[in-house]
This record gives structure tokens, sequence and C-alpha cells, in this order.
């Protein structure tokens, strides 16, 4: 399934806001997956498709990885899948918002907004 590098983008900003706004409360499984990936992105690696990949494979936990965070990850390792798109502009813009996503998911507290 391809994803326009402007929907990730956009996607990425709602949830962003949603979360700033206390509209999405990220779960215990979002977090998670989150601070894996956030945990990459602090050794100076350039995200990848697989990473992605990776982070959201762990064996059915008992909370799920909301949809709408599940649907923009693996929308975005697609994206990251093609480096053409990927290392365009637009393409650039969507995977830093969606890691701007993920600093502020994995740096929640996990009883923020309560």
């Amino acid at each position: 399934m391809h994803v326009a590098a402007e929907e990730i983008r956009a996607g990425a900003a709602e949830l962003i806001d949603h979360h700033a706004r206390g509209a999405w409360r990220p779960n215990d499984a979002d977090r998670q997956t989150a601070v894996a990936l956030f945990r990459h992105l602090e050794t100076g690696l350039p995200l990848s498709g697989e990473q992605i990949r990776s982070a959201l494979a762990p064996a059915e936990p008992a909370t799920p990885v909301s949809a709408g965070l599940l649907a923009l990850l693996r929308a975005t390792a697609g994206l990251l899948d093609d480096a053409g798109v990927a290392d365009g502009p637009a393409g650039r813009d969507a995977v830093d918002h969606v890691c701007l996503l993920l600093d502020a998911l994995a740096l929640a507290r996990p009883d923020a907004g309560r």
C-alpha cells in the first residue's frame, strides 16, 4: 500500500495535535513502540522501514498499538522503503513529522493528561 508523503505528514501532524490537546491518550503499546524507535533515533542513524517493522513486531501485546499510529507507522515504513521518495523534500518532511510524534510519545509521562 502506497501512501503519499503529504498524507503521512498530515497524519503525523494530526496525531501530534491530538496528543498535545489530550484528545488522544496513547496506550502502553503506543509508548513502548515510540520508545523503541526513539532509542534508535538517538543513535543518530536514520530511521528505516525495517526498523519500524521490527518495533511493531513484538508478539501480540496485551494492548495493541492504536490503529491510527499503526497505520501511520506502516505507511512510513513503506515510504522509507522507496529511497527516491523518502529522500525528496516531501518525504523528509513526512519522516521529520513522524519523528516529532515519536519524540512526543516517548517522552510523555504515562499518566500525562489524566
